[in-house]
């Protein structure tokens, strides 16, 4: 009884000391105090990883070993971390397929929102990847499927067999079978087969890069085209996948050989991702149609330059505002990189301030207007985001939102604009789109929430 006893005294005080030191971790963690953090990893007594908001380059420091031993207990416990730090050695792991797997549709998955940052990354996994043999080779597994199989050539099991052809034909809407269901009578049969299937390394890359293209902000386009047609040969992708110029010449000869109009949104895609390329591919075609036209405006302020476009008489910003004012804006979740893709968020006070001389922060009648132009606000968001047609360029993007204590969300989800707007009790007018969704909506908002700019004026 002793022993048991003892033994059980020792387990509870591991127990014990695990917990203790992982409640510590979560707080040094918590607190960047990672001298403490390193001393409680290589003491080996902490129950699980844990990454917080520290950095890739940190936690990849840290947990470096770990990482490398545990790769897909790593990648669930920090998928940022994991794929931004440590993904490019992950990738070069012959044991690491599946952790593999997770950062590649984790960075496509940040760069289908607009992180540049993710595609840089992505780009340096796949170089990596692509070279991994063992990445390389398909499986074998097997699948459960059916087959039809003759009927048996005479006695009640034929017989049988026949009334089941009639019915297998019946509910497959198998025509051919239903007819020669008494001449040459077949009868659906339950079979396990092996067939090779894809790595899940390339199968991810192979979808992600050829999708993206048409999944991605505008901006992000080219560079996915780009993507894909660099690693189109290793990975097996068909031309007819790959965007690019001569896609764009297929595309406008197709319409015009059916007599049909271009898809204003693949259309601007396309001059997005490739310029001055595509008008005179529609000039040879014949067509009249040409890429849109933007004007460039320079603000005085911080020299940055924005494209505006006339839509329903009005110059509108095609972008949001990056003006950084200090005292009412910020970044999502404080990342530079964020700003550059999606522009800053405001307050709305700094809103109503934030627009350069000649523009002012659009109004909700400015939003009212553009809706109408656009098929009103039940349809308008098909034609003005950045994943939906995008006809007049608008392309809203989904940089999500800030609470009042700076929390960020939703980005790749929502997109949130100000207007100038109050309602009676005081809060904020503003405008929503959804990457799913085809309205506008109009909701009021604590003015101060964060949230996106676009500048307007009156057409000249």
């Amino acid at each position: 009884m002793k022993k048991f006893f003892w033994a059980g005294l020792i387990c509870s005080a591991v127990l014990a000391q695990g917990a203790f030191a992982q409640e510590a971790l979560r707080k040094a963690v918590d607190s960047s105090n990672w001298k403490k953090v390193k001393k409680i990893v290589n003491s080996g007594e902490m129950e699980e990883i844990y990454c917080g908001k520290m950095s890739a380059k940190t936690a990849s420091d840290i947990y470096g070993k770990i990482f490398k031993q545990m790769p897909d207990e790593s990648f669930a416990a920090c998928p940022s971390q994991f794929a931004y730090g440590f993904g490019t050695k992950a990738c070069g792991m012959a044991n690491a397929a599946n952790a593999c797997s997770g950062v590649i549709n984790y960075l496509l998955a940040d760069g289908t929102k607009g992180s540049a940052k993710a595609l840089k990354a992505l780009d340096e996994v796949a170089k990596v990847a692509t070279k991994t043999k063992a990445f390389a080779k398909p499986s074998l597994v097997s699948v459960d499927t059916t087959i039809w199989k003759p009927c048996p050539k005479k006695g009640a099991a034929r017989t049988k067999c026949i009334a089941q052809c009639k019915v297998d034909a019946n509910s497959l809407m198998a025509i051919d079978h239903d007819v020669n269901c008494k001449k040459n009578p077949e009868q659906m049969v339950d079979k396990t087969i092996k067939v090779y299937k894809p790595s899940p390394v390339f199968a991810a890359l192979r979808t992600g890069l050829t999708d993206g293209f048409w999944k991605a902000p505008m901006s992000n386009a080219g560079t996915f085209a780009s993507l894909a047609g660099k690693y189109a040969k290793v990975l097996s992708i068909p031309d007819s996948a790959v965007t690019g110029v001569d896609y764009v010449k297929k595309w406008a000869s197709k319409h015009k050989a059916d007599k049909s109009s271009l898809p204003g949104g693949q259309l601007f895609r396309f001059c997005t991702a490739w310029k001055g390329k595509v008008d005179p591919i529609l000039s040879a075609e014949g067509f009249s149609t040409r890429c849109p036209v933007f004007k460039n405006f320079v603000d005085k302020r911080d020299k940055q330059v924005y494209k505006v476009k006339e839509i329903g008489g009005l110059n509108w910003f095609v972008e949001n505002l990056n003006y950084n004012d200090k005292d009412g804006s910020m970044c999502y979740d404080r990342d530079d990189a964020n700003c550059k893709a999606f522009g800053r968020l405001y307050t709305q006070e700094a809103a109503k301030t934030a627009c350069p001389a000649g523009y002012h922060l659009a109004t909700d009648e400015d939003w009212k207007k553009l809706e109408e132009h656009a098929g009103g606000a039940r349809e308008a968001a098909l034609k003005l985001k950045s994943n939906g047609s995008d006809d007049y360029a608008f392309t809203a993007m989904f940089g999500g939102y800030a609470n009042k204590t700076g929390v960020c969300t939703t980005m790749g989800d929502g997109a949130y604009f100000w207007t100038a707007d109050a309602d009676a009790d005081g809060r904020g007018k503003a405008r929503t789109m959804f990457a799913s969704d085809k309205d506008v909506g109009s909701i009021t908002v604590d003015p101060s929430f964060y949230l996106a700019v676009r500048c307007v004026a009156g057409a000249e």
